[in-house]
């Protein structure tokens, strides 16, 4: 069976382009089709630079590194440029418009989507963007129109299932992402007293609730972005008090991460978070999206062992019951996301499809 894989872009390393690699171990001699990709970015090309990359006519425009974002109309006809006669199974993996790609009949284009694209559905925490509504509002359209060129839906999580259903109006099989356990595996943890949030710095992420309201207690909030390799993520979580998640993940892999090294996670109570975390095991979930009631949660947050967090300035309500992670009970809940389960049932869902 031909199989080809198609990307949205190739720009930053970061959770998507985890599940990617995945999906290419999975189909090893499949080529992957992408707008651009920046063969500069070393983690990028440590992993995809030896697979054949196809690119759009994008990646030709003088300077498009600079312009890739506002170039944004022009990437669902980028992705209708692309060939695939000569493929029997098409897998599009995408949170923007590498769904909209365009195949014979007798090809099956396969969608794994993590999310609808967050800035067309108010996913982002944008709700309007005054003279640019009118492109967003074509966009949309156009979003949905594409829907009818995928024949079948995988979803990320049960979030993204939730989401591809009231957008789209069709359903999809979850086949959950994974993280490779062995990077967590016999590190050595200990609390080095600060908290840690990761990511790609998107307004969605939220990461400017958990600065004000680790800077109101008087803790150290470290941020982990896409330019940290796999050894400084590692190194940098296995000190931590514990991750915090303040936006709506999709499904927010980094939860995972944390709790193999036995981690306790404080997360605003939506979205991927509440298919990652078990409340009053492996996490404690704030109920408002506020820096107030994320400092109620990080006071009574604990690490195993330990006194709950004495904060040495503002406090904004007693502690409630305090929270200690059960180490044992991370670990284990991380392991339900390995590598192996994810090929396993990655495979399956294909077939059955």
């Amino acid at each position: 069976m031909r199989v080809a894989i198609v990307h949205d872009d190739l720009m930053q390393w970061g959770g998507a382009e985890r599940v990617l690699e995945g999906i290419c171990e999975i189909y090893p001699d499949a080529p992957i089709f992408t707008s651009v990709f920046d063969l500069n970015n070393e983690q990028l090309f440590k992993r995809f630079g030896s697979k054949k990359v196809i690119t759009s006519f994008l990646q030709k425009i003088p300077g498009w590194k600079t312009f890739y974002k506002i170039m944004l109309p022009f990437y669902p006809i980028a992705f209708e440029q692309f060939n695939f006669d000569e493929f029997d199974l098409v897998i599009s993996h995408t949170t923007r418009f590498a769904k909209s790609i365009i195949t014979k009949p007798a090809t099956k284009h396969i969608s794994y989507c993590h999310t609808p694209p967050r800035f067309l559905w108010h996913f982002s925490g944008m709700k309007n963007y005054g003279f640019g509504e009118f492109l967003m509002t074509k966009l949309r359209i156009y979003d949905q129109v594409s829907v009818h060129r995928v024949d079948h839906f995988i979803a990320g999580s049960e979030n993204a299932k939730r989401r591809i259903k009231k957008i789209y109006g069709v359903d999809s099989k979850v086949v959950y992402p994974f993280i490779n356990l062995k990077r967590f595996e016999n590190v050595d943890t200990f609390d080095g007293g600060y908290f840690v949030v990761a990511g790609r710095l998107n307004e969605y992420k939220r990461f400017d609730l958990a600065k004000e309201a680790c800077s109101k207690i008087g803790v150290e909030l470290k941020v982990l972005d896409g330019s940290f390799n796999d050894d400084m993520v590692v190194e940098i979580l296995r000190g931590s008090k514990g991750l915090i998640i303040p936006g709506i993940e999709d499904f927010g892999l980094v939860s995972i991460e944390a709790q193999a090294l036995g981690k306790g996670v404080v997360a605003f109570k939506d979205g991927g978070a509440l298919e990652t975390v078990i409340e009053g095991n492996t996490g404690i979930f704030f109920e408002k999206q506020t820096v107030e009631s994320l400092v109620v949660a990080l006071q009574n947050f604990k690490s195993p062992n330990k006194q709950s967090f004495s904060p040495n300035k503002q406090s904004f309500s007693p502690n409630k019951q305090s929270f200690s992670p059960n180490k044992d009970m991370c670990i284990k809940n991380a392991k339900r996301f390995s590598t192996e389960r994810f090929r396993s049932q990655f495979i399956q869902t294909i077939d059955s499809l």
